[in-house]
């Protein structure tokens, strides 16, 4: 299955090297065919790693948290080691590419070339500037992504992590809208502050692990994990790392008030380039967290994280619903749930506890689907008509019935309607914020009736009543096409099939789950750890 993995990393990049020899070709027509048959061919690579991974063993129930089921470990420098009281050179650091894949991180490679080859389907005909590198950017921008889920190794996923806001930067500043350049360095010098900042922690962290331990492999996430669980860091310590290294993951997601650069980037981007934003990129953020936060600081995750995490999770729920409800641009209003949404991912994830973060890690596939789709819809809608104020349009359904159809599903997803994906993941995060803090639970559950608010007020005003078009529109206007069929059913299905059947799924990501919720299960709660003045060295938290 390695080689599988490696496939998928280098596959997408070999395409878009050979994208480039096309560049300055006559027309779109060769590059836009060589990026879907890659693509294609990077699914079918994704799907295959798929089945090999639900032939492996059961996993070790001893298993540490961040440990990936398959791995491969390539040596890349070894540097002689000097300790204080022992001999020199009695040990050697080594830094490795440390590649794997665990269930949750294959469930979001599947995520990503699947929305990847819907990308560059609804970009065949709106794309013909440049569409070599066009679909360069959006096939390295897939290999970005990749490179961060398969990553096990701390440098090698920060420079993954950096390298995808390259070629979302050129996809916004060259093929976006009237404020494309502004939009695209807003976002990009955004991101890059926090990243700094989490670099700085990541340093901080990998600085002390060496010198307070025997870890040789200072840069692997899971003997990282594994050596702060034998040997916690004091408590202070985690609290001021963690707020460092999470700075760049709050932005990622975003987290309110670190939210501020997402509705431009949306709404000024090409259509495929909102639906990887808000499909798998806004979920490096929450899977930042999961990977490195919650394994690494236990003590500040319980702490400080919980409670400040929730918080802001529940306040950009409510707002961002409550801004998606007055927009009336189609696309800033889903770029608005998209904040909303993600909260609940944040929400399920600082519950801390096995139903939270499974709701949680749910959420992250249900909003790539249900927010893909979204976009894709609202890009037929602006292809067609050149325009998305809800103002300029009205009754679409009665010439636009499939895209009409597509759209109630699709919205209905979103809201979270039983026997819709959407369900399972809310339901789910918001059980396990009960458990947690039933006062956050109660105001995040607001969400929901929030989000059939505005979507559903987008549906009546769009879809349904007189037909109402933009005066300038003359040439004929025909329904959903089979290409744009192709790019929006498989979402379709998933969202419905994740509904009815997310046992699957479930059980996919549930070793990984539970060997993470392990590590919060042995240890007093804040108020009994305070009581002991033993908070300073706790080295796990809470029992949910």
């Amino acid at each position: 299955m390695i080689s599988t993995i490696v496939c998928l990393l280098f596959l997408p990049l070999l395409v878009a090297v050979l994208l480039m020899l096309f560049r300055g070709s006559a027309g779109p027509t060769v590059p836009r065919w060589i990026a879907l048959v890659g693509s294609l061919a990077t699914l079918a690579v994704s799907l295959a790693a798929a089945a090999q991974f639900k032939e492996l063993p059961a996993p070790a129930a001893d298993r540490g948290a961040a440990q990936p089921r398959v791995e491969a470990r390539y040596e890349w420098l070894t540097l002689d080691r000097h300790v204080s009281g022992k001999e020199p050179q009695a040990k050697q650091l080594s830094f490795q590419f440390y590649l794997g894949v665990d269930g949750i991180s294959l469930s979001m490679i599947l995520l990503t070339t699947l929305l990847t080859v819907s990308s560059i389907l609804i970009s065949w005909e709106t794309i013909q500037d440049r569409a070599a590198e066009f679909y360069t950017c959006l096939l390295v921008l897939e290999a970005g992504l990749i490179g961060v889920f398969v990553s096990f190794d701390l440098l090698l996923f920060y420079v993954f992590f950096e390298f995808t806001l390259i070629p979302l930067f050129f996809l916004v500043g060259i093929w976006g809208g009237p404020q494309k350049v502004y939009a695209a360095f807003k976002f990009f010098l955004y991101t890059l502050a926090g990243s700094l900042v989490t670099l700085l922690g990541l340093v901080s962290m990998v600085l002390w692990v060496v010198s307070h331990t025997d870890l040789t492999t200072p840069f692997s996430i899971p003997d990282l994990a594994r050596t702060l669980a034998a040997h916690p860091m004091p408590g202070s310590l985690q609290v001021w790392l963690f707020f460092a290294i999470a700075t760049g993951f709050m932005i990622k997601v975003p987290l309110f008030p670190f939210h501020t650069w997402l509705p431009l980037a949306h709404v000024e981007a090409p259509t495929a380039g909102s639906v990887l934003l808000a499909g798998v990129l806004l979920k490096l953020g929450s899977y930042g967290f999961l990977r490195l936060c919650l394994p690494m600081f236990p003590y500040a995750c319980v702490h400080c994280g919980a409670p400040l995490i929730g918080l802001l999770s529940v306040i950009g729920i409510v707002y961002g619903s409550l801004c998606a409800l007055v927009q009336r641009d189609i696309k800033k209003l889903v770029a608005y749930s998209s904040v909303a949404h993600l909260g609940f991912c944040m929400l399920g994830l600082f519950a801390l506890n096995a139903e939270g973060i499974t709701g949680s890690i749910l959420q992250m596939i249900n909003h790539g689907l249900s927010t893909g789709a979204l976009f894709l819809l609202v890009g037929m809608v602006y292809d067609r008509y050149h325009t998305r104020m809800l103002d300029d349009l009205g009754g679409l359904a009665n010439k636009l019935p499939l895209i009409a159809v597509s759209m109630v599903f699709i919205s209905m997803a979103s809201i979270g309607l039983p026997g819709l994906n959407g369900f399972v993941g809310e339901v789910l995060s918001l059980m396990g914020m009960f458990k947690f803090n039933v006062a956050y639970a109660v105001i995040g559950a607001s969400g929901v009736v929030l989000g059939a608010w505005y979507l559903l007020t987008m549906v009546q005003h769009g879809f349904f009543g007189p037909l109402r078009e933009p005066r300038n529109v003359h040439d004929p206007i025909e329904d959903m096409n089979f290409r744009e069929a192709v790019a929006l059913v498989p979402l379709a299905l998933l969202c419905l099939w994740i509904g009815v059947t997310p046992a699957p799924l479930v059980d996919t990501i549930r070793p990984d789950v539970d060997a993470l919720v392990k590590l919060y299960e042995a240890v007093p709660a804040p108020a009994a750890t305070a009581d002991a003045g033993a908070a300073a060295t706790t080295p796990a938290v809470a029992a949910k």
